[in-house]
């Protein structure tokens, strides 16, 4: 018998993802009204996305959906056997027709992710996915598709905006805009790399052979500076000169001292390291831009070449963060 009360939940539910809901938004929305699920639990997306792949809500019901396996493992059957379709089983909630195009808009918003149906993980991630930062909240954009009358368009939007308008105003920014002001940033490069590169690559270069191999050169004669020390404390311990109170303090400290000198050394290094990871990067972009002609369309592996990150200033201006060290601003 149907309980007039989840019914309506369920026909709440299927009507709100044909309208254009993604399920974790039907999912909070449910949650902020304080409607609890049939357990007494939050909702989750998971959980919506099992009531509108439910047949049973149709009236139907499918029979063999898991099987018990020959250790007795309860098992979902993805095929391995039969499974039976046993029509008008019982009273419906929803129409098939209702059912059937709730399906459809969700195999479609999959194909649209590249989410994989059996094991639903990212098959090709877009290019931007993860990448574009807020400049207000510091949270990531997601993928969304919006729709402008009868046209759709792919838009990316703050992930705190999403769930909580007043914690960050950000607006979304258009897809197609975000790739335009690529191709703009990149002709830029192109046409003006000897203003903008050459010289970013002669103050890289000067930095790693000026500072930080000095100083890191000073460490090096204090570390081996100490090491002597602590030898020539050993020496006197060793010899009776010592005693064991006053050696282990001195030794301690000349240890941390030594100690204090290699965590700078790495830190120098490992700076270095970057700026030189750097200098490959602008040299990298320097070789593209002497041969490429000027851009016309986006491409992905020139924007996963180049790009770091995408920060997001305004719903007209966004800055691309250059795996070689510089932002470049872009309006769109």
């Amino acid at each position: 018998m149907v309980n007039p009360e989840q019914a309506e939940i369920v026909k709440y539910i299927f009507a709100e993802v044909l309208s254009g809901k993604g399920t974790q938004k039907v999912a909070d929305d449910l949650n902020q009204m304080g409607i609890p699920t049939k357990r007494g639990a939050r909702w989750t997306a998971t959980t919506i996305r099992g009531i509108l792949k439910n047949e049973k809500y149709t009236g139907d019901a499918i029979l063999q959906k898991t099987y018990t396996d020959s250790r007795f493992n309860k098992r979902t059957n993805y095929g391995e056997k039969n499974k039976y379709l046993i029509e008008n089983h019982h009273e419906a909630i929803i129409s098939h027709e209702v059912f059937e195009a709730v399906e459809a808009a969700l195999n479609q918003r999959a194909k649209e992710k590249g989410i994989e149906k059996r094991n639903n993980k990212y098959q090709n991630r877009y290019s931007f996915s993860g990448k574009i930062i807020c400049s207000e909240c510091g949270s990531t954009f997601k993928r969304r598709i919006h729709s402008s009358g009868a046209r759709k368009y792919v838009a990316w939007c703050c992930s705190k905006h999403l769930k909580q308008i007043t914690e960050c105003s950000m607006q979304f920014i258009r897809d197609e805009d975000i790739k335009k002001a690529f191709v703009t940033m990149m002709n830029k490069l192109i046409f003006g790399r000897k203003l903008i590169l050459q010289p970013l690559l002669e103050a890289l270069r000067g930095m790693n052979k000026s500072d930080n191999l000095s100083r890191i050169q000073e460490l090096e004669k204090q570390i081996e500076k100490n090491a002597e020390q602590r030898e020539l404390l050993v020496k006197l311990m060793a010899k009776g000169y010592l005693e064991p109170a006053l050696f282990n303090r001195e030794n301690n400290e000349l240890q941390m001292e030594a100690n204090n000198y290699m965590e700078q050394k790495e830190a120098l290094i490992h700076a270095l390291n970057g700026e030189l990871s750097k200098v490959q990067e602008v040299s990298n972009l320097i070789k593209f831009t002497n041969k490429a002609e000027m851009l016309s369309d986006f491409n992905d592996q020139l924007f996963n070449d180049y790009v770091e990150k995408i920060i997001v200033f305004s719903r007209v201006e966004i800055g691309f963060i250059l795996k070689c060290g510089i932002t470049l601003r872009e309006r769109m």
